[in-house]
C-alpha cells in the first residue's frame, strides 16, 4: 500500500497534480493500493478521492480519523473530549486567536474569521452534493460542542500559546504547515492512523510505504511503514525518512514510484 500526503506532496502550491503522477498511480498494480494522509476535514478531500479513484478508506485530520468513502463513514475516529473542545475553543476565542474546527457536520469557524478562503474556493470547484458545510461559531460557546470534532487548527499561533496547550496531556500538537499548528486529541497522529488502516486492511506495515513533506508526517515514517520523504520536505522530516525523492514540482512521488520502490 502507498499513502500519500497531499498538500506538496502529491499538490504542489497553487498547481495541481500533475499528469505523470496521475499515469504512474493509475498504472499501479492491483495488488498495490493507494491512499493519502491530510491534515484537512473529511469535508474537504472527496475531491481527491473522486479524482485519483481511491478505493481506499483515506486518512483525514492529522491522523484522528480514516474515512471510508464507500460506506460515508470513519472506520476508525478519535474525537475530542466535550471538556478538551471546551477548553481549547473557548481560550482560542477570548484570546482573539482566528481557527477553524472539523466536526461531523461540518467547519466550524470564527463568525469574523479571515481565513475561508481555501474552503469557499474548495466548495467553489466542487458540485454541490460534495462542498463542505460551513457554519460560524458564536462568541459564547454557552456548553455547545461540534459532533465528533477530530482537530482544531490555528493562524498565527504564538509560541507562548503552543507551550500552554502543548502542557496538556489530552491534547496532541503538530504543523502541518507555516504558521499554524494543529490541536487533534492525544493519540491522533498521521502514523497511529497509518497503522489502524493496515490492520483494517490486514496488510503488513513492512509492506506500507508513505510519503510526507512536513513535520505531522514523521509519525507515518515511524510508526512501522517506509518513510519517503520529498525533496522539499523540511529537514526535520527527511531525518526520519528512509529514502528522499524528488520535489513535488518535480513529480516526486511518480519518480520514487518508478525508481525507488
Amino acid at each position: 500500500m502507498i499513502i500519500c500526503d497531499i498538500d506538496n506532496t502529491l499538490l504542489p502550491p497553487g498547481g495541481t497534480i500533475s499528469e505523470e503522477t496521475r499515469r504512474v498511480l493509475s498504472g499501479l498494480s492491483p495488488t498495490t493500493g493507494f491512499s493519502i494522509a491530510t491534515g484537512r476535514s473529511f469535508h474537504v478531500v472527496r475531491k481527491f478521492v473522486e479524482d485519483l479513484d481511491i478505493r481506499l478508506p483515506v486518512i483525514t485530520s492529522n491522523g484522528a480519523q480514516v474515512y471510508d468513502y464507500a460506506s460515508d463513514r470513519p472506520i476508525y475516529e478519535n474525537s475530542f473530549s466535550d471538556r478538551s473542545a471546551q477548553l481549547v475553543m473557548s481560550t482560542l476565542l477570548s484570546e482573539g486567536f482566528d481557527f477553524v474546527a472539523y466536526g461531523k457536520k461540518g467547519i466550524y469557524h470564527r463568525p469574523d474569521s479571515t481565513h475561508m478562503a481555501f474552503f469557499l474556493n474548495y466548495n467553489a470547484s466542487v458540485r454541490e452534493q460534495i462542498r463542505a458545510p460551513l457554519i460560524p461559531l458564536s462568541s459564547d460557546l454557552s456548553g455547545f460542542v461540534p459532533e465528533n470534532l477530530t482537530k482544531i487548527l490555528v493562524y498565527f499561533p504564538t509560541e507562548e500559546l503552543r507551550n500552554r496547550l502543548a502542557s496538556h496531556s489530552d491534547l496532541e500538537i503538530t504543523a502541518s504547515m507555516h504558521q499554524v499548528i494543529d490541536i487533534m486529541p492525544a493519540g491522533s497522529t498521521k502514523g497511529n492512523a497509518v497503522v489502524a488502516l493496515a490492520k483494517h486492511l490486514q496488510i503488513p506495515l513492512s509492506d506500507v510505504y508513505c510519503f510526507g513533506d512536513n513535520d505531522n508526517d514523521i509519525s507515518m515514517f515511524t510508526c512501522g511503514a517506509v518513510g519517503i520523504a520529498m525533496g522539499n520536505a523540511t529537514e526535520e522530516t527527511k531525518k526520519h525518512a528512509a529514502m528522499v525523492t524528488r520535489t513535488c514540482k518535480d513529480d516526486g512521488v511518480a519518480y520514487a514510484i518508478r525508481h525507488l520502490l
